[in-house]
Formats: structure tokens, sequence, C-alpha cells
């Protein structure tokens, strides 16, 4: 009898009759089991069973099986060889053997079948206690989840279809959760770049993140304001963070926070309101003090002692200061207030640029800092607000200044590129620590923070220039100095002339 690999591979014995019980192939489990030896000279079927066994299988077994062509499950004994009869479940089908009609005699025996139906039934116990642990998790993540009222956290598909909303959420957007559920995320935004956000950046991304690493999965914040069911305007806090899709089986594409931030506005604009108002306050009876030092300077009232003039020289200065800061500080008020007004012009750049070095060449005179202007020979459009221009020049100027060591040099560098003009001041100084980078261009830092710094400052400058910056359509940023000391640069847009 030809051997077949695929019979004698499985783990169970198989018989193979043809349909009168001629036994045609036996397999190599059926062998072992049964004790089938050449010498047993077994060629029907019936052969392996004891006389009862027999008996039933001519009587009630071979019936049934040409009638319906299957049996499933009948508890008899086989015969072995020197043995007691073994107990066994068997299973016949027709089917087609080496392209004969035949019965396939599947004979599990009982012992295996109760090891197998003992091992199914430690198997489903061990399903049923993960699926208990499982729904004991997400109920503990739910209650937590719920528990957190204040922010509302969505699960949403590639689209914005909402699949998942805390009770945070249904307090926040005034839906219940029922409602919440298959709707999207678009019939709350009002911004249309944020509506538009899940159609075209998530559609765009998705194929390319299939294979991407967690790092490349997009993460945003930002402010904007949402519309609630019931039709009111609210500013929030959102958060947009991309799933990692490969270890996910659910249509869910992004997590969503939203945080209600209306009574942070409403402090924020108390704050600024009040900073305007003592600002201006301040700077009323400071402009007549500037006023009356500049009088007593300019002789005009009679000689002033020698004694008086170096005490009117410190009051003047340090009056100034005050005056530069409560600038400062008001500027940053119109800016988070949205108050500041832009007036682009299409101007030229080289002049700016020289009066700008201009007026800083005699800042801080003791410390003998050269002014070194690079800058195109043509003559350059640039589209800026002037007065906002000479604004940031002077923050980075005057920083430039103010820490580079005494006897160096500062360089003001003008970059011509295909659409903009890069401007940047390099200096001598100490440059920027890597642990205060983070904070460069936020409001009120400084890298020497202490109250008895070396260097006088609001911490301002650098924060109102890139915000001005940004308005006038350009980019600011810092690098450190190839030789020490520190780069800070902007950008501006250029126009090309027409001959």
């Amino acid at each position: 009898m030809t051997r077949n690999d695929e019979l004698d591979a499985l783990p169970c014995p198989v018989i193979v009759t043809n349909l009168n019980g001629l036994i045609i192939y036996i397999n190599q489990s059926a062998l072992t089991t049964f004790i089938i030896t050449d010498q047993a000279g077994i060629t029907q079927i019936e052969q392996l069973f004891p006389p009862a066994a027999a008996i039933f299988l001519q009587t009630h077994l071979w019936p049934m099986l040409r009638k319906d062509g299957l049996v499933k499950e009948f508890y008899l004994k086989v015969k072995r060889e020197l043995l007691t009869p073994l107990p066994v479940l068997l299973n016949v089908q027709e089917g087609i053997f080496q392209q004969q009609a035949c019965y396939r005699w599947v004979i599990l025996p009982a012992g295996q079948r109760a090891s197998f139906e003992q091992e199914l039934l430690s198997t489903r116990q061990q399903l049923e206690q993960l699926a208990k642990e499982t729904e004991s998790h997400r109920y503990i993540l739910q209650t937590v989840l719920d528990g957190a009222q204040d922010i509302a956290i969505m699960a949403v598909s590639e689209l914005g279809t909402i699949r998942f909303a805390n009770r945070g959420t249904e307090i926040l957007l005034g839906t219940p959760g029922k409602g919440l559920i298959n709707s999207t995320i678009q019939r709350y935004l009002t911004v249309e770049k944020i509506s538009n956000y899940f159609q075209q950046v998530a559609m765009q991304q998705k194929s390319a993140l299939a294979a991407a690493s967690p790092n490349d999965l997009i993460s945003e914040s930002f402010e904007t304001v949402i519309c609630r069911s019931d039709g009111q305007y609210i500013d929030v806090q959102l958060q947009i963070r991309q799933l990692d899709q490969r270890l996910l089986s659910e249509d869910m594409q992004f997590i969503i926070l939203m945080t209600d931030i209306r009574q942070r506005k409403h402090y924020e604009k108390l704050q600024n309101d009040f900073i305007a108002n003592i600002s201006h306050e301040l700077r009323t009876p400071l402009t007549a003090m500037l006023g009356s030092l500049h009088l007593l300077n300019s002789g005009k009232l009679g000689v002033v002692p020698e004694k008086a003039i170096k005490l009117i020289d410190i009051t003047e200065k340090n009056a100034n200061r005050l005056k530069h800061l409560i600038t400062d500080i008001l500027d940053f008020s119109k800016l988070k207030t949205t108050k500041m007004s832009i007036e682009l012009q299409t101007v030229f750049l080289q002049p700016l640029l020289k009066d700008a070095v201009a007026e800083h060449r005699y800042y801080l005179p003791d410390k003998k800092i050269q002014l070194e202007l690079e800058m195109p020979k043509q003559p350059t459009n640039i589209v800026i607000d002037p007065q906002r221009f000479m604004q940031v020049m002077a923050n980075l100027l005057s920083n430039a200044i103010k820490f580079s060591v005494p006897d160096s040099r500062v360089k003001i560098v003008a970059t011509l590129e295909e659409s903009c003009v890069v401007i940047a001041i390099k200096d001598q100084g100490p440059g920027i620590t890597a642990e205060f980078l983070p904070y460069l261009f936020t409001q009120f830092s400084q890298q020497d923070s202490a109250t008895n710094r070396h260097y006088e400052g609001s911490g301002l400058g650098l924060a109102i220039s890139k915000s001005l910056v940004e308005m006038m359509g350009g980019t600011i940023g810092y690098r450190p100095g190839t030789t020490g000391g520190a780069v800070f640069w902007f950008s501006v847009l250029r126009v090309h002339r027409t001959s």
C-alpha cells in the first residue's frame, strides 16, 4: 500500500474504504493506535470491531451512511491484538480518494476526545476570564474618563465620525451620549481649517503612515471656537492625536481632547486690560518727567551744577528704561488682545537697515561694540510694516549689544533668497544654553532670571519680535554661532523687481 503523506501527517486514526467497506488505506496513526500488522490480514472495516459492534455497523451504520453519506459521533469499540478493546468515537463521511468514491473513517480514541474536550473547556474558561477582565478594564477606563468631566475626550474615525465620547464631551457639547456616537465632530467645529482637517489631512496621511513609526503620527494642539448643540459659541483648547492603526482593530483614527477655556480667556482679558490701563497711567506722568529732564539738560533753564547734571543723567537714563519697559508691556498687551495693527508696505530694504544700525551705534557706548552691516548691493524690495520692522531690529540689535563682551563686534547680514530676505544678527556673547532654548521666544523669559541678574530687561522683546515677524508673514529663529555667540535671524517677504 503506497503511503499518503497528507493522511499520515494527521494526529488521529483515519481509514479509507470503498463504498462496500473494503479497506483502501490506513494511515500511520491508525496502524499504531489499533496495533494493525500485516499478519492481522484485515481487509474489511468490520474486521476492526468486536462482533456486537460489527453487527451494529451492518444493521444501523451502513444504511445511514448509504442514505446520507455521513455518520457523526458514534461510540464503539475497536479490537486490538492482545489488548482489551479500545473505546472510540466514530465519524464517517463520503468522499474521493485516488480518483474513486470512498468513505473516510475518522476513529478518535475516547480518551483523546475527553482530553480534547477538557482542553476545549479550559480554553473556553480562559476566554471567559479574559473577556471578564477586559470588560472590567473597560469599565474602569470608562469610569475614569467619565470622571474627567472638565475635559471632553473623543475617539473619532479618519473622517471625523465620533466612535467614543466620555461624560465630559456630553457636558461641553451639550449633547447626550447617544446623540454623539456616530455623529461627526465637524458638526461642532466652526473654523474651516478644522472642519476640513479629517477630509484632507487625514486622508492624505493614511497611506503614508501605514508603515510609519509612532514618532510620525500627527499630534497638534491649538485654541479654537466650537458651537454647542444649543447654538452657543465657546472657546476651547483642542488637541488632536493620531492613533497607531497597527495597534487597533476598530475604526478609530484620532483621539480629540477639548478643554473649556472661557474662564481662562476672561481672566486673561481682565489681566490685559489691567496691564494696558496701568501702563497708560504710568506713561502719562513719565512723559512729563522725561520732558522736564530734557529741559534741564538742554540748559534753557540756566546753568546746572556739575553734581546735579550727573544726577539728572542717571534719572533720565532710568526713566528711559522705564519708558521702554512700559512700551514693551503695552505692545505685548496689544498682541495678546489682537489690537496690534500691521500696515504692510513695499519698501526698500537697504535704507531701513542703515537706519537701524545708525540708531544703535551709540547704544551702551562704554562697551565699544562695533556694528558691521553686510547687505545686497542691488536695491531690494520687501513687504513689511516699516515701524514694526524697525522695532524687531531694535530688539535684536539691543540684545546683541547688551550680551556681547566689550570691544567685540556685532554683524548684521542680509541674504537674498528666492521669496524672502533673511536678516541675521550675529554677536560674540555667551550664546543660549540648551536648557533655555524651549523658552527662548516666550514672554517674560530670560536666560538669567535671578533678581540680581547682570542684564536688565523685561523678557518680552523676543516674544514681541516673534509675533511681529509672523504678523508680517515671516519667520524668526535662533542658531548658535560657528565660533561661539548667538545668531538671531528673521525673514521678510521679498518682491522681485520687474523691468
